[in-house]
């Protein structure tokens, strides 16, 4: 009796875990926030076109990275 209370109580959290995990209107708004993100990249190019989510100075020239227009 007691394996069935513990089993039951398994499945119940499990299920619970499922239905908050499932809901999508969460992720759309990720996905709205990363499209808007400004995106940097080196004036120079040193880095093949490598850009950076933050600004700063590339690690190879040492210049401030540019906004990219995008």
């Amino acid at each position: 009796m007691k394996k069935m209370k513990v089993l039951m109580a398994t499945g119940m959290f499990f299920l619970a875990g499922m239905m908050f995990t499932a809901c999508g209107a969460e992720g759309t708004e990720v996905q709205e926030q990363t499209a808007e993100q400004e995106v940097y990249q080196c004036p120079m190019d040193c880095e093949d076109g490598k850009t950076y989510e933050v600004e700063g100075q590339c690690p190879l020239c040492e210049m401030d990275l540019a906004l990219v227009d995008a």
